[in-house]
């Protein structure tokens, strides 16, 4: 069950080669706005910004068809938590300086500096396109708008795009390509926005590893 999520893992950690053969061309440089989407890009910025808490459940979608689903929380800055349902033995959690991956189910945990990923950039506190992250196409259709980017510093190590709906702006979808050109797709279902989480959902705590994705975890919200 965990190569179903492999993608998904890609974008915080960029373990792909680069080298690997493509199976999708995928846009590695920075493109050039025009001023209507230079518009909707500042209007993105505005919004992710302005975003505090996010619950929402998600269902992944692997490059095969195959699907996987947990909770999904969010809680700017710094702080996610991508809590997988059972079977699939793997929990993420930024805290606000890493990003954690943890699988249960061979007790291995591994560390990288938030700021170093995607994940990170969406998680802080003011988003800005244009520096270390950049935007590399745009898609504006029928009540969407899609973001494509990648890390300056290593455009060919794979891409996040953000889907939303634009009336009113609203979160929607990711779309993770990795560096072999492979595509994960993350929906985010039944999302309430600005409710108060606990803190605990953010900390990633050693004595608790064996009991993690063996039952559904709570909604986290504060009381």
């Amino acid at each position: 069950m965990k190569h179903l999520i492999f993608a998904l893992i890609s974008l915080f950690f960029v373990a792909f080669s680069a080298q690997a053969q493509s199976a999708k061309a995928m846009p590695t440089k920075e493109i050039a706005l025009n001023a209507e989407e230079k518009a909707s890009v500042t209007r993105v910025e505005k919004y992710l910004s302005g975003l505090t808490t996010i619950l929402a459940d998600f269902v992944q979608i692997a490059p095969d068809g195959s699907l996987v689903s947990g909770k999904f929380y969010l809680q700017r800055p710094g702080k996610m938590r991508w809590q997988y349902e059972p079977p699939t033995p793997i929990l993420m959690v930024a805290d606000g300086r890493h990003l954690i991956f943890y699988d249960y189910e061979l007790d291995q945990t591994s560390y990288i500096p938030l700021q170093d990923t995607l994940a990170g950039f969406l998680a802080r506190k003011d988003i800005k396109f244009g520096k270390d992250v950049v935007i590399t196409a745009i898609e504006e259709g029928a009540g969407t708008l899609r973001l494509t980017m990648v890390q300056k510093s290593k455009p060919k190590d794979g891409s996040l795009t953000l889907e939303f709906a634009t009336e009113p702006l609203q979160l929607r979808n990711m779309l993770v390509f990795d560096a072999t050109g492979q595509q994960t797709t993350v929906a985010l279902n039944n999302a309430r926005y600005g409710v108060p989480l606990d803190a605990k959902l953010f900390i990633f705590d050693d004595t608790i590893k064996p009991r993690i994705g063996k039952k559904k975890p709570s909604q986290g919200i504060s009381r």
